[in-house]
């Protein structure tokens, strides 16, 4: 038990260590300045796609069903391209909070690192994309089942009559 938390110590130590250096070491200070302005620019860039995503989910969802199914189209159809760009960054981000995870847990003996709540690190859920995939499908099957669409036609005639 006491090994465990020695060799965390000691990795989160080295990664602390290694950072620092190669920030103030004025050898590998611009190459780090450089990859700081990327990841600051795709940080920007993910967060207007976020924005754009959640505004066009409020105009176009209410629950689990699509109000307008064709400007809902277009704004997936152009989501998505720009999100074929990005595609190799989400993989690395989400590698690197998996390895993040496992770290912290490399030492508990009180939980497995396969567990639902072992992504998350007190309220801050490292790994939400499993979450999201199932509200997509959920959304993707809702719009489709033909008692929603009858339940969804018998709210609209309720709503005009």
């Amino acid at each position: 038990m006491i090994w465990g938390a020695a060799f965390t110590t000691l990795f989160f130590t080295g990664i602390v260590a290694i950072i620092i250096l190669l920030l103030f070491w004025e050898v590998t200070r611009p190459i780090v300045f450089q990859i700081l302005g990327v990841v600051i620019g795709v940080v920007v860039t993910l967060a207007i796609k976020s924005i754009l995503f959640v505004v066009f989910g409020k105009l176009n969802y209410a629950a689990f069903y699509r109000r307008r199914p064709l400007v809902n189209n277009i704004s997936v159809v152009a989501l998505e391209a720009w999100h074929l760009g990005l595609t190799v960054l989400f993989v690395v981000a989400r590698l690197v909070s998996l390895l993040v995870a496992a770290a912290l847990h490399a030492g508990r003996v009180d939980m497995s690192v396969l567990t639902e709540s072992a992504g998350a690190i007190g309220p801050i859920d490292l790994d939400p994309l499993p979450a999201s995939y199932r509200k997509d499908l959920l959304l993707a099957d809702a719009h489709r089942h033909p008692f929603i669409e009858r339940l969804g036609a018998m709210y609209l005639m309720k709503i005009k009559h």
